[in-house]
């Protein structure tokens, strides 16, 4: 394998989302979002990014338990959007976020495989066999050098990024994972990172055949190019949606951090039980959860529904 096999067209379709994207950015850089409301929609974009990533690779729901992968894989989404400025990427960055994703599930975090490899589907088939594990640290050179040098528009750049790095597959686990955080780190680099309030994850999670599809056949990126800027625009064009809803703008400036987060997962998931909630705030007593969902009855920002063990929460 060389970066020379890789091979992309910028069609009028990849042209055409390419300047929808930099009209989106200019909204997106003009609204008039407090900082309240941005933290809001942050924080549930980084959630939302990681218990899709976490679901395209068939990995157990992050939302309804509180896995390790889900909270490495937000925690790594918060450390990228929290930078003030990003470096070009490096090896040891790729590194670094494989291991926020795998720490403390492989001994192997941020450690390339040692042995060959073969991504198999669903039905057992292998659909691509990688390359030797031997050749791994040149390629992994090869390829930041690479993708820093690339003159293409900054999404794309992404999503070749993504496209080869998950080509070499140098990992023996989560590159799937390391593969959308690199992109991540890609257009947050660039400027096109949206503040943080997209997750494309989202779309890709509800598009998962169409995803394998654009990955699995050859070293050619044009289709895979097209599908990431069609997330990007679909993300955003759903988060502005978001902004528009009333629900978004509740006044929670006032409630202490924990009381908002329950208000977020409750507008998140409509109708949902104790249980559920529960689930979600592992560290807090029930009784401690209790007066917080009291609290946010009184203030008439949710509303309870049924009764004794049939009850949910509900926005108000």
């Amino acid at each position: 394998m060389t970066m020379d096999q890789f091979k992309w067209i910028i069609s009028p379709s990849i042209i055409s989302k390419t300047e929808e994207i930099e009209v989106l950015k200019r909204v997106f850089e003009m609204l008039p979002l407090s900082p309240t409301t941005t933290k809001i929609i942050r924080d549930r974009s980084f959630l939302n990014s990681a218990v899709s990533s976490a679901r395209i690779e068939d990995i157990p729901s992050t939302i309804q338990l509180p896995r390790k992968e889900g909270k490495n894989l937000e925690g790594a989404y918060q450390w990228i959007c929290s930078q003030r400025q990003l470096p070009d990427l490096t090896i040891e960055i790729v590194r670094e976020l494989h291991n926020k994703t795998m720490y403390g599930l492989s001994g192997s975090a941020g450690k390339y495989r040692t042995e060959a490899w073969g991504v198999f589907n669903q039905s057992g088939m292998e659909v691509m066999h990688a390359p030797l594990h031997t050749l791994i640290p040149d390629l992994m050179q090869e390829f930041v050098t690479f993708i820093n040098s690339l003159n293409e528009h900054p999404c794309v750049v992404a999503a070749i990024g993504q496209f080869v790095f998950e080509k070499i597959h140098p990992f023996a686990d989560g590159n799937g994972r390391t593969g959308r955080l690199i992109s991540t780190y890609l257009l947050t680099k660039s400027g096109y990172g949206f503040g943080g309030l997209i997750p494309i994850e989202k779309y890709i999670n509800e598009h998962r055949n169409w995803y394998y599809q654009t990955l699995e056949p050859s070293s050619n990126c044009t289709e895979f190019v097209d599908y990431f800027l069609e997330s990007l625009i679909s993300q955003a064009n759903q988060t502005l949606e978001e902004v528009k809803n009333p629900l978004i703008e509740i006044d929670s400036s006032n409630l202490l951090p924990r009381r908002r987060e329950l208000l977020e997962v409750i507008k998140d998931h409509p109708e949902c039980s104790f249980d559920f909630l529960h689930r979600r705030f592992m560290n807090q007593s029930p009784l401690s959860l209790h007066r917080d969902l009291k609290h946010l009855m009184q203030k008439k920002l949710i509303k309870k529904l049924g009764s004794t063990r049939g009850v949910v929460y509900d926005i108000a």
